[in-house]
């Protein structure tokens, strides 16, 4: 299984409409909603086998204007082993350089 935010965006017209639907399917408790601030928004995490999985979650009227985006956390040893493998490649800064005045290399 893997995880998934979903973002609704949708016309406040449509709020009272899609948060019933959400509610009808039980996935309303994975969303937060951004209408209060103007911004007309829902924000969930859904756990899913798959993106495809995951859109389901999205009301079919909505399911074009929504974004599925699958996310993972990083755990302390994974950011780590990344920030070690950094270290072995040159810098941002030095790429940058090379870019600019390739023939001093």
């Amino acid at each position: 299984m893997e995880q998934f935010l979903i973002e609704i965006p949708h016309a406040e017209q449509n709020c009272v409409e899609l948060i019933r639907l959400l509610r009808a399917q039980g996935d309303l408790g994975n969303f937060e909603w951004g209408c209060q601030s103007g911004v007309h928004t829902g924000w969930g995490l859904i756990t899913a086998d798959n993106e495809a999985e995951a859109c389901l979650v999205v009301p079919p009227l909505m399911r074009r204007k929504a974004r599925v985006v699958r996310v993972a956390s990083f755990q302390v040893t994974t950011v780590a082993r990344v920030e070690k493998s950094e270290a072995a490649l040159p810098s941002p800064a030095m790429l940058r350089l090379h870019e600019a005045f390739p023939c001093w290399w």
